[in-house]
């Protein structure tokens, strides 16, 4: 697993390989550093994973597809679809003009192709081991997708074509939870398409998991089940 950090507002893009399927896992800006890191790790993706709609997760998506010269096939959770495809334009201009954020809409939109895999509670990623886990709150189709046992692995940071560090772990469990939970915080709650009950139940389900699960983000740096339990982000 890599993370690159792309966009204004940080937000993590990740490539992950996984039973030998290469994932970009919500490219959310800057293709051009997306397709650089593939290039130069000789990686050919194969699928696009969202963990949910919105365009800050999604918005490198036709620019990537220029640069690797062909589509690949898009995986969201059902009730985000309709943020891909035909409806992709009116659904992510309300929701950042919702959330007082136009201009982000308007610099950074782009006609975004349509999922072509839909994936819900209890599947695995199509030709991966990772679990889909459905945690809906800071959208209605958010998901998590997780790992249970980590072979090996690492986690790298790339800004750029700079690599700033990297850890390796083997037996850990992992998880890519999106903007359920961060470190230290949760996914805003104020969108048209959020639901602050749904998200407190789909925590108390996060906190369930083992301890030591490791937690990366949508945005912001990695971090752990067992650490979030000690702050308020994942007590009843």
């Amino acid at each position: 697993m890599w993370r690159l950090k792309v966009g204004p507002i940080g937000e993590n893009c990740y490539i992950v390989v996984s039973e030998g399927a290469v994932l970009v896992i919500d490219p959310g800006a800057e293709p051009e550093t997306i397709y650089s890191f593939l290039q130069a790790h000789e990686r050919m993706p194969s699928i696009v994973v969202l963990t949910h709609g919105h365009l800050d997760h999604a918005a490198a998506i036709p620019g990537l597809f220029e640069l690797l010269g062909k589509e690949l096939p898009i995986a969201i959770h059902p009730e985000d679809a309709h943020y891909l495809g035909e409806e992709s334009e009116r659904t992510n201009r309300e929701l950042f003009e919702a959330i007082g954020a136009p201009s982000y809409f308007h610099s950074f939109w782009k006609p975004l192709p349509k999922a072509v895999v839909l994936l819900s509670e209890g599947m695995t990623v199509p030709g991966t081991s990772l679990q889909v886990i459905h945690t809906p709150g800071h959208s209605r189709g958010s998901i998590c997708l997780y790992e249970a046992v980590l072979n090996a692995g690492s986690y790298g940071v790339e800004e750029g074509s700079q690599k700033a560090g990297a850890e390796h772990y083997s037996g850990w469990s992992c998880l890519i939870s999106g903007d359920t939970l961060f470190r230290d915080g949760v996914g805003r709650t104020d969108a048209p398409d959020s639901d602050r009950a749904a998200l407190e139940r789909s925590l108390k389900r996060l906190a369930s998991f083992p301890f030591d699960t490791l937690v990366f983000p949508g945005h912001g740096p990695r971090t752990t089940i067992g650490r979030e339990l000690s702050t308020l982000a994942l007590r009843d």
